[in-house]
């Protein structure tokens, strides 16, 4: 069982505003500057080490009518990179093209140096490849210059391109996206140039920030997402949301980015299909876009149900008598590994690797490897112990979710490494919770204070959850399922759906098929029906029309991170 933790213990007077009672557990002392950060958050582009000389670079190229080719990363945020620096160079030169290499080739230069063709006049690298001095190296040889525009880590010196990168230098942010690189370098472009510019691509620089879990705590990365998220003008990203029928006329949240966009542009990653999503974010023909995106959400609902084929066809096989659970199943495709890695956590309460078992072969031997995807159950640190135990080759990425490698012969001391290394309480699932609040005492103001809030939510800022007591069950009735307590509802049948009294509903997303069972295990029994219930969650409203009832009907949600029946 959950161990349910309120996240800040201090006392919030009853006669505030939920909205200012939030702002007081998270310990926010300006609620206004937060909710819509002043211009004064942001920090001159100029104070990135290098801009200056870049820019002049790219001038020199636009102006001399030199052939530019961009180097596209194959991620959410490569994508709205590529999409910020090909529109806005498209503007000012026709000699200005992309390429691009997929998921399963990696990440960097080096994955796309035989696409660069002999008479490119200038390569612009947008959010990789600070580190690929080699493949700098060899273009470098070849008297092409080298632009790279990116916010990763450095880790060696390269003396082959002129990099403008927020890691470098004294620029405050360290938590910008390459996007957000991307948009700075065309403020300063705009400025060089006494044109304006930069600010169409508002919106993608907002959506690489929040898909690439960049620091949304950051006053600089807020005000960039609010402006963003309040200025959707890429024709691509419009279409995504009409088909997924989110409204965008007043701006849309961060949400909205983290499950609806990313995973939309993530899919064509996924399935080595990246083309699609930069031909929709570079996209000016309204036919054209409508087309990619029925394509991409096509895509994203394969990648849904192969998911969960993925897990249900393993968890019989997973031996969970160990602190770590390691899978090893060389059919996973390499972009469905950190997906399945976070459903066996969500599922088990492990931490767990999903890895793939290859062989390298080097110039004089061969060595049997594992690689993929680690991700982290409650705060254990897990990439730190990886490192700290020296068993990997790497491990590279978040705190939490990461990628890995480590010899096959170090797969047992692996194991036993963790065994002794956690412990049970190490494992216990812990959820944080803001406020405690009756259901009686929940109106829809409240909950529209608390969407206004949460409109911009994130990495190093979640979005705000509540432990909601005295919720009542009780049956609903629908043609289709006559009368019933819980709902199997979505098109991959794994939204389950809990009838509450007050026109409260609590919801949970992508379920295992366990998770329903358990409930209607409950639930059926006719002496339980009347059940209160606890449940932690967030918050939500949903208005649709009721088509029998002729009226529009507002519902009062909770989605779900965990519930208890009241004894």
């Amino acid at each position: 069982m959950a161990k349910w933790i309120k996240r800040n213990k201090i006392k919030v007077k009853d006669d505030l505003l939920l909205i200012e009672k939030l702002a007081k557990v998270r310990n926010i002392k300006n609620l206004e500057e937060w909710m819509n950060p002043p211009s004064t958050s942001l920090n001159s582009p100029y104070n990135l080490l290098n801009m200056d000389k870049v820019v002049e670079i790219i001038i020199k190229a636009i102006h001399k009518g030199m052939k530019i080719c961009i180097v596209a990363d194959i991620d959410t945020d490569g994508v709205c990179s590529t999409g910020i620096m090909f529109n806005y160079l498209r503007e000012l030169t026709p000699n200005v093209t992309y390429i691009h290499a997929q998921r399963s080739q990696g990440h960097g230069l080096e994955t796309v140096l035989d696409q660069i063709e002999d008479d490119i006049e200038l390569v612009i690298i947008v959010d990789s490849s600070s580190n690929s001095v080699e493949a700098c190296k060899e273009l470098h040889d070849k008297g092409i210059p080298i632009v790279i525009i990116d916010h990763h880590k450095i880790d060696r010196d390269n003396p082959y391109a002129d990099i403008v990168n927020c890691q470098m230098g004294d620029y405050p942010n360290k938590h910008l996206s390459g996007s957000a690189m991307c948009y700075k370098v065309c403020q300063v472009l705009d400025e060089y140039l006494n044109i304006e510019l930069a600010d169409d691509y508002r919106d993608l620089s907002a959506i690489g920030i929040v898909a690439d879990m960049m620091d949304i705590k950051n006053m600089e990365n807020r005000y960039l997402i609010y402006n963003g998220i309040n200025n959707i003008n890429n024709l691509g990203i419009k279409e995504i949301l009409k088909q997924s029928k989110i409204d965008f006329s007043e701006g849309i949240n961060t949400m909205n980015i983290s499950f609806k966009i990313a995973p939309i542009i993530g899919a064509c990653s996924r399935f080595d299909k990246i083309e699609l999503a930069l031909e929709l974010v570079t996209c000016a023909d309204e036919v054209r876009a409508k087309e990619l995106v029925e394509e991409m959400i096509t895509m994203n609902e394969e990648r849904k149900a192969n998911q969960k084929r993925y897990v249900e066809s393993a968890i019989e096989s997973i031996d969970t008598s160990n602190n770590i659970i390691i899978y090893v199943d060389n059919d996973i495709d390499s972009g469905f590994r950190g997906l399945i890695a976070t459903e066996f956590v969500e599922r088990f309460q492990k931490p767990v690797l999903v890895l793939t078992h290859f062989t390298y072969e080097g110039e004089e031997s061969k060595s049997n490897k594992y690689m993929g995807s680690a991700r982290s159950v409650g705060v254990i640190p897990l990439k730190s112990l990886c490192m700290d135990s020296g068993l990997f080759h790497f491990a590279q990425g978040h705190e939490g979710a990461f990628g890995v490698s480590f010899a096959e012969e170090d797969l047992d001391k692996i194991i036993s490494y963790f065994n002794d290394t956690l412990d049970s309480t190490d494992l216990q699932k812990s959820i944080e919770y803001d406020l405690e609040m009756e259901a009686s005492d929940i109106e829809e103001m409240d909950i529209k204070q608390v969407e206004k809030f949460a409109k911009i939510v994130g990495q190093g800022f979640p979005e705000p959850k509540f432990l909601v007591k005295g919720l009542v069950a009780e049956e609903a009735f629908t043609k289709k399922l006559g009368n019933h307590v819980r709902a199997v509802m979505g098109s991959n049948n794994d939204t389950v759906k809990i009838n509450c009294e007050d026109s409260f509903a609590l919801m949970k997303f992508r379920t295992q098929d366990n998770y329903a069972q358990d409930i209607e295990a409950h639930f059926n029994d006719e002496s339980n029906f009347a059940t209160e219930i606890d449940a932690i969650g967030s918050l939500n409203l949903n208005r649709f029309y009721h088509g029998g009832h002729k009226r529009w009907i507002t519902t009062k949600q909770v989605f779900l991170e965990d519930y208890r029946v009241t004894e």
